[in-house]
């Protein structure tokens, strides 16, 4: 139950709003979400495999993992058109780089923007993600290319609960 309640505590999110002529960094809060982890590197008796809940020593020896990750900016996306709430999903692997990651660990991955964009109906757009993570994993910072030019970039400081 703990471990659910801490999974309700937001990162924080900067993202970029901008058309041809203006330009201005949001303010938001997001959360990730994993329903699925799969470690490259556990006993030979446990499932690599876990849903929810992952075990933290599984990111330690490099994972992957799909995610589903809320969004919400406190001000309009005024210049580029695209609502305040998006909900990306995509995946992304845990490499560990120090002392099997508890000390520091680097994460790759692409996703998808579910964000609807009222000026040129669109309904979301690509995006890649990079992160480099200390304290055993739970403070990172992350940084987002969108293949959208009115949300170019997006960076922020994921607190991540295993």
């Amino acid at each position: 139950m703990t471990w659910a309640l801490v999974q309700t505590i937001p990162s924080i999110n900067w993202t970029n709003d901008r058309n041809s002529s203006n330009s201005q960094i949001v303010f938001g809060l997001k959360w990730n979400v994993t329903p699925i982890n799969i470690s490259f590197s556990t006993n030979k008796y446990v499932s690599p495999v876990q849903f929810f809940m992952v075990n933290p020593m599984r990111k330690f020896t490099g994972s992957l993992e799909f995610f589903v990750q809320p969004e919400f900016a406190f001000s309009s996306l005024e210049y580029s058109g695209f609502d305040k709430f998006n909900v990306a999903v995509g995946s992304r692997v845990n490499i560990p780089v120090k002392n099997l990651g508890e000390h520091l660990y680097v994460s790759l991955g692409g996703k998808y923007n579910f964000r609807q964009n009222n000026l040129n109906n669109e309904n979301g757009y690509y995006g890649v993600e990079g992160g480099v993570y200390v304290l055993f994993g739970l403070l990172g910072l992350t940084f987002n290319y969108n293949f959208n030019d009115g949300s170019e970039y997006a960076f922020g400081i994921n607190f991540k609960y295993w």
